[in-house]
């Protein structure tokens, strides 16, 4: 049962959370969006999480709990099993003779909670959390999920002959899916070899090996594959690309295919695209409170073009989606062209690419044109037809958002310049570029410090094969950053790390986040741009303007300890 949500919205304004203005915007956008105050104010995220929750808790006169801090022990997960979890949102997470805790968004949900004493025969007691928690504390069941997995593989691998129909492999292919939307995969790579089929999840940008599978099932694997994604099960030759969606425990799941035959077979790689993966809002990324600024101030700009740049796999789409997010209201038509669409975003035109009907970026973005759009993303910019036109269409009075490849924010406009567009319209039109990699983050649970002489960080940089003086740059970032005075103490540094555990898998690391330079685009810059200067010219205008680069950012998440140095030296070494 929901919360009154006049009652809630006096509660928050006589605490002083939200202000009058801020409360009458979010009460008439929860009403066009028709979901509740809760919603709008947990997607804004004006507050944090945890204080909305301690409110909503109060007013619910239940005890507000933060989950996702807790260790489940394994024999409660069994209490509640996943699909019931995942479909009512609710968790145990404590229970003793008498008494199970659960953890629920809604506890007046007085059925749930009966059904729960009925089948435990303990008194239920419910403490209130964040659906945002609840989501994020599913995880938990990754080992049930896992123990099904190993189940099913053991049986194939101990007698192979088991697997002899459509029937066996979809089994295999659903856990497999299953199994790796999980643990947040990315991606599923399944690649036969002379002897064994290989199964690897890439998560948090790392692939690892998650099974062996007999090379009796690849062709299995693959024509269920094929028939799910609508590929044809006779060409073995050829690439083929395709994707489907499917339902796994209450979980739609929607996945793109990539099939290439290789020496020793057909590989499969699919890519999960499920939007339930990835929280889509501006403040989880990871970007520091300056540039987030930076970006919240361009984007309400009505013209202009905005650049996400960085390589394959670094978080760009996930990023305009985000600002798109915050953007997507009634009164403005925002349209995509996009290759592939990785997530649906109500209220938005999305348009998918496709080569085979002459829909090209170009054409794509041309017809828009034609569509009185307000707002425009690009999915990427490929060549000099596409960014001629995004050009053009910043410079009518539109706003163009769009993806390039380039290793960092100075030279992205040279980038443009050199695919054919005039510096003096480059110029006029852009308005910032947003240069981005993913770092893993340190797992919470195994974290631990450790200290470091300032004059030996130099010594690990070199053996990472890194030439950079970063105690020169830690001693500017201390210097900059008031909110690192005091990292260094008697030439001496506490950095951090994750020892490994069971929740991270024992790579010491859980989750991801941006480390982010963003430009934008000065007067200065532009007098560089139309005199040909190069990126490194464009770059030194930048950091004598104020611009953190990529790299200080990423050394400043170590000094705070939210990732170790070795993950930022291996990511920008590349």
């Amino acid at each position: 049962m929901a919360i009154d949500q006049a009652i809630l919205a006096k509660a928050l304004v006589e605490k002083g959370i939200v202000k009058e203005k801020t409360l009458k915007s979010l009460v008439d956008h929860a009403k066009t969006q028709n979901i509740t105050l809760e919603q709008a104010l947990f997607e804004r995220e004006i507050i944090p999480d945890e204080k909305l929750g301690a409110v909503i808790a109060e007013m619910y006169e239940s005890p507000f709990v933060k989950v996702s801090d807790k260790v489940i022990p394994e024999p409660l997960l069994h209490v509640v099993p996943y699909a019931l979890a995942s479909h009512q949102l609710v968790i145990p997470f404590e229970k003793n003779a008498m008494e199970l805790k659960v953890a629920t968004n809604d506890p007046q949900n007085f059925e749930l909670l009966g059904a729960l004493e009925k089948k435990t025969g303990l008194t239920i007691s419910a403490h209130y959390a964040t659906e945002k928690d609840i989501k994020a504390s599913l995880k938990a069941y990754n080992k049930d999920v896992n123990e099904k997995f190993n189940k099913l593989l053991k049986g194939a691998l101990e007698d192979p002959t088991k697997i002899e129909s459509l029937k066996d492999a979809a089994k295999i292919l659903d856990t497999i899916i299953l199994f790796a939307f999980q643990n947040n995969a990315s991606d599923i790579h399944i690649e036969p070899h002379k002897e064994f089929v290989i199964v690897r999840y890439r998560v948090d940008g790392m692939l690892q090996t998650i099974a062996e599978l007999p090379i009796a099932v690849i062709d299995l694997l693959t024509t269920r594959v094929k028939v799910l994604a609508s590929l044809r099960t006779d060409e073995h030759r050829a690439a083929q690309d395709g994707r489907f969606k499917i339902e796994l425990e209450n979980n739609e799941i929607t996945l793109r295919v990539s099939i290439l035959p290789t020496y020793d077979g057909e590989k499969t790689v699919m890519r999960l695209l499920t939007s339930t993966n990835q929280e889509l809002d501006l403040e989880s990324l990871g970007y520091s409170a300056k540039n987030l600024d930076i970006v919240k101030r361009d984007i309400l700009k009505t013209n202009g073009i905005l650049l996400v740049t960085g390589p394959t796999g670094s978080g760009k789409t996930t990023t305009l989606y985000s600002i798109l997010k915050l953007l997507n209201s009634p009164e403005v038509n925002i349209s995509t062209i996009e290759d592939p669409i990785e997530y649906r975003l109500e209220g938005v035109n999305q348009i998918q690419v496709n080569n085979k009907a002459h829909l090209t970026f170009a054409a794509g973005l041309r017809s828009l044109l034609r569509q009185d759009p307000d707002i425009i993303m690009v999915g990427e910019i490929r060549d000099e037809e596409t960014a001629d036109i995004a050009v053009n269409a910043a410079l009518t009075g539109h706003l163009v958002l769009a993806t390039l490849h380039t290793n960092d924010a100075a030279s992205t406009l040279p980038r443009m310049a050199e695919m054919g567009v005039e510096p003096f319209l480059l110029g006029a039109t852009a308005k910032m570029v947003l240069a981005q990699r993913l770092i893993r983050t340190i797992c919470s649970k195994c974290k631990v410090e450790y200290k470091v002489k300032m004059d030996q960080i130099n010594e690990i940089a070199k053996k990472q094969s890194f030439t950079k003086d970063l105690e020169q740059i830690i001693e500017y970032l201390i210097k900059v950053k008031p909110e690192l005075e005091g990292k260094v103490v008697d030439n001496t540094i506490t950095l951090y790390k994750g020892e490994g555990c069971g929740t991270c898998g024992n790579t010491g690391y859980k989750g991801r986040l941006s480390i982010a330079e963003v430009m934008e685009v000065s007067d200065g810059i532009r007098k560089i741009l139309l005199e040909n200067g190069s990126s490194k010219d464009i770059e030194d205008q930048a950091i004598k303007e104020g611009v953190i680069t990529m790299f200080q950012d990423g050394l400043e998440k170590v000094i705070a300890g939210k990732t170790t140095l070795e993950e930022i030296l291996r990511v920008m070494r590349t």
